[in-house]
This record gives C-alpha cells, structure tokens and sequence, in this order.
C-alpha cells in the first residue's frame, strides 16, 4: 500500500487540529519522534490549570493559518491557487471512488472487534481533493485566502475540542485528551488496514 494512500486517508480528528510544533527534546517521549499526548496536552495548557480550554486551542491562530499560506502559496499571489493545493503529497490521492466501502469496513471492524475506540469516518472525509478545496474556497474566488484559512482552521480546531470534551464540560482534561489520543490511533488503524484491504497498488488512484 502507498504510503500516500495511507496518509491522505488518516482522519482529521482532534490531535491532528492540536498538534504543535515543539522542539526536539519535547519528542523523544514518544516512539519514533512522535509526542505522547501528556507533552501535546502541557503544550497546550498554557495556564497549567490541568485543563485545555477553547481559547488555549485557538491561541496563535492568525500565525498558524499565515504560515499554511505562506508555505503553499509558491508564486507569492496572497492565495493558494488549486494548482498549489494539489501540490501537496497529502492532497494527490483520490479515494472518492472508495468512500462508502471504507466507512463500511470500518464499521464491520468495530462491529466485529468490539473496539469502542474506533471512530467510524463519514464519506465526506474521503472525498476528491478537488471536492476539498471548493468547500474551503467559499468565495469561489478559485484561491484560498489567509481568511478563508484562518476560518477553516478555526473551525477543524474548534469540532475537535468539542470531539473531546467528553462531558460537555467546556475544557478538557487529560485523561479525556488522551483517550482521544487513543480513539485516534485505534480509528488510523482500521482505516489503513481498510484501504490496503479495498485499494490494489496498481490501481490509478
């Protein structure tokens, strides 16, 4: 299996939104480089409450979406033309052809393992890449705009604090951040295995 095919098809959930960037020495918890959620959740709490509220996420998120344009936007036009966006390897994959047999096999692989950590995505999280950048281009301008970057940024950030805040209390704790954690590498799981099962190297997708 490509592993384009895999990394496109991974589910834009929660920790995905929250993700920072951090120095090294706050990766070497995790296996292989990659952060334990204990080191994501402190960098987030930037109060130390023990807790991760709404505005912690959405901190800084004029400069995160300015930095998305800015490494996209190749010929300096102030936008992320089509062109651009495909350019990215997470965006060269179409795996619309194979929507609904993906959502069905993971349901049958939560149903038949009995994992209630894994997520079963809607079709929409598999649909064309050209799909995907008409829903952001909502002024049909045929480029993203640092606005139109800065909302959709907003708001993947703001369904993922909502994902995790399990108890609707309005921040979210460590142990609901790391059971989301959890939820994610389960659900990244089963839609791998899922694709490799569905999608044959060879085809042109």
């Amino acid at each position: 299996m490509k592993l384009s095919i895999i990394n496109i098809a991974l589910i834009g959930t929660a920790l995905t939104a929250l993700t920072l960037s951090t120095p090294a020495d706050a990766r070497k918890g995790g296996k292989g480089g990659k952060k334990a959620p204990e080191t994501l959740f402190a960098r987030i709490d930037a109060d130390t409450s023990g807790a991760i509220t709404l505005d912690e996420v959405l901190a800084n998120i004029d400069t995160q979406a300015q930095k998305k344009l800015d490494r996209a936007d190749t010929d300096a036009s102030s936008e992320i033309e089509l062109s651009e966006f495909l350019a990215k390897k997470r965006h060269q994959t179409d795996l619309s052809a194979y929507a609904a047999d993906i959502v069905q096999c993971v349901q049958d692989a939560k149903d038949d393992s009995g994992d209630a950590n894994i997520v079963v995505p809607t079709a929409d999280k598999f649909a064309s890449p050209e799909t995907k950048f008409a829903a952001l281009d909502t002024d049909l301008s045929g480029g993203l705009s640092l606005s139109e970057i800065t909302t959709a940024v907003t708001a993947h950030k703001t369904d993922a604090f909502t994902d995790m805040d399990a108890d609707n209390s309005n921040d979210v704790t460590v142990e609901e951040f790391t059971a989301h954690f959890e939820s994610r590498k389960a659900t990244r799981v089963a839609v791998k295995t899922c694709i490799d099962e569905l999608v044959d190297d060879s085809d042109p997708v």
